[in-house]
């Protein structure tokens, strides 16, 4: 791609995520002061390359996913709030009832979308024992945790009592990672990863109704696939590593994550906010990343 057809594509985006409809080549033309011809010329190139659209013969184009992603992944690093509204932000923080909470509806208020906190004990407490017992619909998992603590389960799996109890002798403890699963148990012990992950891990949500302003909320599907994302917050195996900042761009369909990574005292943790593949990256970049380095005290200043 050249240095030209970035700028295009980088416009294009931007007039698309702002008016929400297909962008014409005249506004592009005007935009960057090239001819119509020109732009149009480079359009076709774009399209061509797998960047663009055209959802008619007369409208005008709009971005695929891989245009979101270029464009979403020109923005790293992201510029960071100013420094005047980060020190106002760990004020607020620091004098919050509940961090945590307050930390994601800040999240909320400043990007326009919903928001996810999760925290994840840097060493997580070794698994002694494993006891999984049916249910009429799935298994009920049992983890007896060092320490005393116990972390239960369902699991949406239903197997014979026998297999149950050769998965309970595979996994007899202590350990600390889940053993390799025996032949013909790998979907159990699937299930039984993320299930312990899970458990250990603390989440707070905050602002799904952000998402029905948006205008793809006018898809049944869209909503469904975000709110299953939203409600899912906690089955992530692995977090954003601290001081990164990712986006995930359609990797569920029609959706957008960004994700800012941290660590803080005992916990590895990571913010995120969800969109539509239409987000404003810009400032959900900048809030990500500056949130999270105001949660650990990390801001310059």
């Amino acid at each position: 791609m050249t240095a030209r057809q970035r700028a295009i594509l980088h416009l294009l985006v931007e007039e698309y995520i702002r008016t929400k409809a297909p962008v014409p080549s005249a506004r592009l033309a005007e935009g960057l002061g090239f001819s119509p011809a020109l732009a149009r010329y480079e359009l076709i190139a774009l399209e061509e390359m797998g960047y663009l659209s055209k959802p008619h013969a007369s409208a005008g184009r709009v971005p695929t996913r891989q245009a979101f992603r270029q464009y979403s992944l020109s923005l790293l690093p992201p510029k960071p709030l100013p420094e005047a509204t980060q020190e106002r932000l760990q004020r607020a923080l620091e004098g919050a009832r509940e961090p945590e909470a307050f930390l994601v509806k800040m999240a909320v208020g400043l990007s326009g979308y919903p928001a996810l906190l999760r925290l994840r004990p840097r060493n997580s407490p070794k698994v002694l024992q494993v006891h999984l017992s049916p249910l009429p619909e799935g298994t009920l998992a049992v983890f007896v945790l060092e320490g005393g603590r116990v972390k239960e389960a369902r699991l949406p799996l239903s197997l014979p009592t026998e297999r149950l109890r050769k998965a309970e002798e595979a996994l007899s403890g202590p350990f600390a990672v889940l053993p390799p699963a025996p032949r013909g148990l790998e979907e159990l012990f699937a299930h039984l990863s993320r299930a312990l992950s899970a458990g250990l891990s603390l989440v707070y949500r905050e602002g799904l109704a952000e998402a029905l302003k948006e205008p793809e909320a006018k898809d049944p599907g869209f909503l469904e696939r975000l709110v299953t994302l939203y409600e899912a917050g906690g089955d992530e195996a692995v977090l954003t590593p601290p001081g990164r900042v990712d986006v995930r761009v359609g990797e569920v369909e029609g959706l957008s994550q960004v994700q800012a990574g941290f660590a803080r005292g005992e916990w590895l943790g990571e913010l995120v906010i969800l969109g539509p593949m239409r987000m404003r990256y810009l400032e959900a970049l900048s809030v990500a990343s500056s949130l999270s380095r105001v949660y650990t005290g990390g801001h310059a200043g």
